[in-house]
């Protein structure tokens, strides 16, 4: 029996063919299971993360709650935002922080991408993102208003740029590797940036999965799928053959934990939390009860005074 379990989170968006009374019930699917974290992703033709998940937070005592949140607007507002949704949900709320840029930003960004110029653009952009986040947590501490003291702040990451941030402003970061020897890689990088910023930080790679009973009928759904475009890995197969997955990033990659895709939704949501959890439970990866009652408790993180 592997003798540091990990963590696990899911991954929703906001899908407006899913309903919010659909969206809870997933989430406390999910709660039943044990998953730490649900994240959900918000945009155009989409539904709000955050209200998504306020309305979960009423139907669920214990998974953690994780909307998406753009770096635009004031840093007081934003700490309000998710300190109510902190308040709501008895402690539980994270935010993923999105490096946003406004309209015009963004298409001049696209234009140069890949050059120095380029380059110079998005290292500004995250600049002025982490002087945004650090006010966002100067508020939080100020205020107390947020159970938790600091909600966690929970990243996502593909490239340096992006793993500095995560290493000067979040808790967890969320990595794209595509093997282990990558998984690897990027465990050192992030490790090393972290600990020049005199911090820790929790790793978590992201993966997608289509899952079915057996190879075969995974395989059948994965041809019927077509092109699929994803910055993540792609996992297709069974429960138990994601379960050996996720042990093996875990043992031989670092992985802190993960946080897994569905493909599909619910038909995936339903083969991990009705099959695959059971599996990593036994194998001794996954607890089987809560152990605590705030995301930051779930994630191991040192509890910040409000």
């Amino acid at each position: 029996m592997p003798q540091n379990p990990f963590l696990l989170g899911l991954a929703l968006t906001g899908d407006p063919s899913l309903g919010p009374d659909d969206f809870v019930r997933l989430v406390r699917r999910a709660e039943a299971a044990r998953i730490a974290f649900v994240s959900v992703e918000d945009g155009p033709g989409r539904l709000d993360s955050t209200v998504l998940l306020t309305l979960a937070a009423r139907e669920t005592t214990r998974i953690g709650l994780v909307p998406l949140g753009p770096v635009l607007g004031q840093p007081a507002g934003y700490a309000a935002r998710y300190a109510t949704l902190d308040l709501v949900s008895g402690g539980r709320a994270g935010v993923r922080p999105r490096i946003a840029a406004d309209d015009v930003e963004h298409d001049r960004i696209l234009k140069v991408l890949g050059t120095p110029e380029g380059d110079a653009l998005v290292a500004e952009l995250f600049e002025r993102a982490a002087e945004f986040t650090g006010r966002v947590a100067r508020e939080w501490d100020s205020s107390g208003a947020a159970p938790q003291g600091r909600p966690p702040l929970i990243s996502l990451a593909h490239d340096t740029v992006p793993y500095r941030f995560a290493a000067r402003r979040a808790d967890v970061v969320l990595v794209t590797p595509f093997d282990v020897p990558g998984l690897r890689r990027i465990r050192s990088e992030v490790d090393a940036l972290a600990a020049e910023e005199g911090r820790g930080l929790k790793v978590l790679a992201d993966l997608n999965v289509l899952l079915a009973p057996t190879a075969a009928e995974a395989e059948e759904r994965r041809a019927a799928l077509g092109a699929f475009e994803s910055d993540a890995a792609l996992f297709t197969g069974t429960p138990e053959g994601l379960a050996d997955r996720l042990e093996e990033w875990h043992r031989e990659g670092g992985a802190d934990g993960f946080r897994i895709r569905p493909v599909a939704v619910p038909q995936d949501v339903y083969a991990l939390v009705d099959r695959a959890v059971p599996e990593l439970v036994r194998r001794g990866l996954l607890p089987e009860a809560y152990e605590t009652r705030t995301l930051r408790g779930h994630l191991g993180l040192t509890e910040v005074a409000a």
